[in-house]
């Protein structure tokens, strides 16, 4: 038996169509990551072609499959506004499969982001000028997590310990 996630978003106003208010918006596979890039770039894995700006839709439940090689699901919604904004007005959403567990978030503009069979996973926070990256690399949810799960690698190329939660 598969191990699958189903996320079904919903809107006390909307009842279908498109979700809105975000610049992009996208579920991701993760397995990996490439240290020197953040954002989505940042991930090794695989796009869930049936959740991103373009499909996401409100009451359409998506089913997603986690299986190795990857150790995560990354939802992710970047607010559409002012750029100074997005810090608190962006969603992130990453799953980890928990058979008979549900996950949920709400988003800055009334979504709630639902997920069953899973457990939303914390992401520990870097500084701002973690290991002499420039603070928007350091302070990017995705690449604070991947490093967390992943661990940095070491100027020799080996995996350094993760960091300390911050």
């Amino acid at each position: 038996m598969p191990n699958v996630i189903t996320l079904e978003v919903t809107h006390s106003i909307q009842s279908d169509g498109r979700i809105k208010g975000f610049q992009f918006l996208w579920a991701f596979k993760v397995s990996g990551y490439r240290s020197d890039k953040h954002c989505q770039p940042c991930f090794r894995g695989a796009r869930v072609t049936e959740f991103s700006t373009k499909t996401a839709s409100v009451g359409q439940p998506v089913r997603m499959e986690q299986k190795d090689p990857y150790r995560f699901i990354y939802v992710c919604g970047v607010s559409a506004g002012a750029v100074t904004a997005r810090g608190t007005r962006n969603l992130h959403f990453p799953l980890r499969y928990k058979e008979g567990s549900v996950a949920e978030a709400v988003s800055y503009n009334g979504y709630t982001f639902r997920a069953e069979n899973a457990e939303c996973i914390p992401i520990p926070a870097l500084a701002d000028d973690w290991n002499g990256l420039k603070s928007s690399h350091a302070r990017c949810k995705n690449f604070q997590l991947a490093v967390a799960t992943f661990g940095y690698p070491s100027p020799a190329g080996a995996q350094a310990p993760h960091p300390p939660a911050g």
